[in-house]
């Protein structure tokens, strides 16, 4: 039996773990939009909207053009969301593939924090670890973040000014 790897790193949020959670959530089809030189398109095939359960298709580029068809797992009590490759390129190299995003809300205390995780069985040991999807990951738990941190000191800075009038 084939051995399950899991390559991991956490980031350290500057907004609240549940404001993250919330708009990965409403922005998870429009990610292609804000990243459009690593996700190409993405489609629903099966299911409505992004809710639990969807199957989309997804064409992306970390490095060369790939295509997969996975499935959408949210877990919202636990604030995470995992995505099941159910088909795709990435097979050739992987017989099993799972990103896992874990979000931790350290709620007044401001210590909240993404954990992304890759699942994954290598069809040979001369498969290198997929750390292109986990630095992937990374990069957009931190446009995120900040795309959430700028829309919130936004809205504390128009605040200002109408009380200041």
């Amino acid at each position: 039996m084939a051995q399950i790897s899991i390559i991991s790193e956490q980031v350290q949020l500057k907004c609240s773990g549940l404001k993250f959670y919330e708009t990965y959530i409403k922005k998870i089809g429009s990610l292609h939009q804000m990243f459009p030189e690593n996700l190409k398109s993405y489609e629903i095939v099966e299911g409505n909207g992004f809710t639990n359960g969807i199957i989309s298709h997804w064409k992306y580029d970390f490095g060369s053009l790939t295509e997969a068809k996975l499935r959408l797992v949210m877990d919202e009590p636990n604030k995470s969301i995992t995505l099941e490759f159910l088909e795709g390129d990435l097979f050739r190299d992987f017989e099993v593939f799972k990103v896992k995003v874990e979000v931790s809300d350290g709620g007044s205390h401001g210590m909240s924090s993404v954990k992304w995780c890759v699942e994954f069985v290598k069809t040979n040991e001369d498969v290198p670890p997929p750390h292109n999807y986990l630095q992937f990951g990374l990069k957009l738990c931190k446009a995120l973040d900040a795309y959430i941190s700028k829309k919130v000191m936004s809205l504390c800075e128009s605040c200002l000014k109408v009380k200041s009038t």
